[in-house]
């Protein structure tokens, strides 16, 4: 039987990919996008919509970014408060920049989405640790069985001794 194991190396790399999932949700603004400075001014009531359907309200930090010489508007993650006056770095796409991300770290993993890294990593988690316990107790039973030729074979070599 092919017994497998993952490496601990292994298990950090992907670790850290399912970790940067929030990220790589952004990933084509990150590299295709334009990036401003913006600014946060105040404090206002959001509503989250999904497919035309309200889903949760809260109190969300508005961000203006000028592009251009117009004035737009980023909001940061709900019911998370930025300190008024701060400067925080938006991507937007060039052609539409009300299309924009925050690049803070409550901007990535204060949302709904971070759910599912954390599902993942619980259940990465899981399987790494069965998988390497399964190894640890066939290397435990290969050495239990080792020891019990080894005796057999001593005891053997005692009987001869003996005759």
């Amino acid at each position: 039987m092919k017994v497998y194991s993952i490496s601990k190396r292994a298990f950090q790399g992907i670790c850290i990919l399912i970790l940067l999932l929030p990220v790589g949700r952004q990933w084509k603004l990150l590299i295709t996008g334009s990036k401003a400075r913006g600014t946060v001014t105040q404090l206002t009531t959001r509503t989250k919509m999904i497919m035309g359907k309200e889903t949760e309200s809260g109190f969300a930090s508005e961000i203006e970014f000028k592009v251009d010489e117009h004035t737009y508007h980023a909001y940061g993650p709900l019911n998370y408060e930025y300190s008024p006056g701060r400067n925080i770095m938006v991507f937007y796409d060039r052609d539409e920049p009300s299309h924009n991300c925050i690049v803070t770290f409550s901007g990535f993993y204060l949302s709904n989405y971070t759910v599912l890294p954390i599902i993942l990593l619980v259940l990465w988690a899981a399987f790494y640790m069965s998988f390497n316990n399964y190894q640890r107790k066939q290397r435990f039973k290969k050495s239990k069985w080792q020891q019990a030729r080894n005796n057999a074979q001593r005891n053997a070599q005692q009987i001869k001794r003996i005759h």
